[in-house]
């Protein structure tokens, strides 16, 4: 589905093509609403908030779903950790290849010798659990996995992975759902002052119908249209 095929689906489940019942929005409304609902899409394969209370990878229609957003070694290089503490590491999210979203796994490279490097899983532990953690030093430094938590980078300009040992991590390979690129149709300057190029969705197209149905419902919850609000209701039981 194009972005103006989205536009006029969004249309046409409104009505808005021959009625003037309610009020139509311009481009720019609709790529909101379109953008909105894209990551509320998202939000919904990689959590429960949904009308199956399923996560990601649970089934193949939500493996597909986001599939083509989730980034990988080659296409994400291992990243190089910076020590910024005695036996804390630090991996920068803002410097990823593709915009960083959500983290589905990592795994660190470890030098054990010369001639001998392990790949050990990271592990993420909650904050309130940590300092039991870092004081037990066979989840500290040991070669079943290694502890990291999630913190604002050191620049302040965005969030960090911070690994937690005194192994020799020569690299952090990590796996990511990337942050899509902006729907839009082109032919508008946005409110930034930047007229962004045409884009659509990056998602497969069986994904396409169900963006749209819910910017429609997010349209329709704006203009308390409830005609919508219960077509959309059954149409979500539908497509999960």
């Amino acid at each position: 589905m194009t972005v103006r095929e989205a536009h006029y689906q969004f249309q046409l489940n409104l009505d808005r093509v021959s009625s003037f019942a309610n009020p139509g929005f311009n481009p720019g409304e609709i790529d909101t609403f379109l953008n909105e609902a894209y990551l509320i899409f998202i939000k919904q394969r990689t959590g429960i908030n949904n009308a199956t209370r399923s996560g990601f990878e649970t089934s193949q229609k939500r493996i597909d779903d986001l599939g083509a957003l989730v980034i990988k070694f080659p296409e994400q290089p291992a990243m190089i950790p910076v020590e910024v503490s005695s036996g804390i590491l630090e991996i920068d999210l803002t410097k990823t290849s593709e915009p960083y979203l959500t983290l589905i796994n990592a795994y660190a490279n470890v030098i054990i010798s010369s001639s001998c490097t392990l790949k050990i899983p990271l592990k993420f532990v909650q904050h309130d659990d940590f300092n039991e953690t870092m004081r037990d030093p066979f989840q500290k430094n040991n070669r079943e996995f290694i502890p990291y938590n999630v913190g604002r980078n050191s620049s302040a300009t965005g969030q960090s992975i911070y690994v937690y040992t005194d192994l020799n991590v020569e690299s952090v390979v990590i796996e990511y759902i990337k942050y899509p690129k902006r729907i839009s149709i082109g032919t508008y300057t946005h409110m930034d002052g930047i007229t962004y190029p045409n884009q659509t969705f990056e998602t497969l197209p069986q994904t396409h119908i169900e963006i749209v149905d819910i910017a429609c419902q997010l349209a329709a919850l704006s203009t308390q249209s409830p005609e919508y609000l219960q077509t959309r209701t059954q149409k979500l039981l539908v497509n999960e």
